[in-house]
């Protein structure tokens, strides 16, 4: 049963990362941690794992469709591979309890400004 758990949300964030370019942790990690009772700082390594896989394919799916601004990827990427080795060392020092609170979070705020900006940008192409 954890077999098939795990395939189904690998199938699931793969699907979501390709096509929304989310890179699976939304459902990777509560997937893992809810489902499949795995610990939050496990969850948040193994989805780090699974996306560095996952991100490397959309992003050459991406770049064949032109969907790919080389210029503004090289700008971002040396400060979030610097940053991530940061937050990596912030989380490893934080409660699982405290680090779940603070992944949840993220994901309601971001999910939220996401509606709102995508609601707001409805607004203007209706105007």
């Amino acid at each position: 049963m954890i077999i098939a758990t795990g395939i189904g949300i690998g199938l699931l964030a793969g699907l979501l990362a390709g096509m929304l370019g989310v890179g699976g942790a939304v459902i990777l990690i509560p997937g893992m941690v809810l489902l499949m009772g795995v610990e939050q700082h496990l969850a948040q390594g193994v989805s780090l794992a699974v996306i560095t896989l996952t991100a490397l394919v959309g992003a050459i799916a991406h770049y064949r469709r032109q969907n790919v601004r080389l210029r503004v990827a090289l700008w971002i990427a040396p400060a979030a591979v610097a940053f991530s080795i940061l937050g990596a060392m912030v989380a490893d020092k934080l409660d699982a309890s405290l680090l779940r609170q603070i992944v949840g979070s993220v994901i309601i705020v971001a999910g939220l400004f996401m509606l709102t900006r995508g609601w707001r940008a409805g607004k203007r192409l209706e105007s």
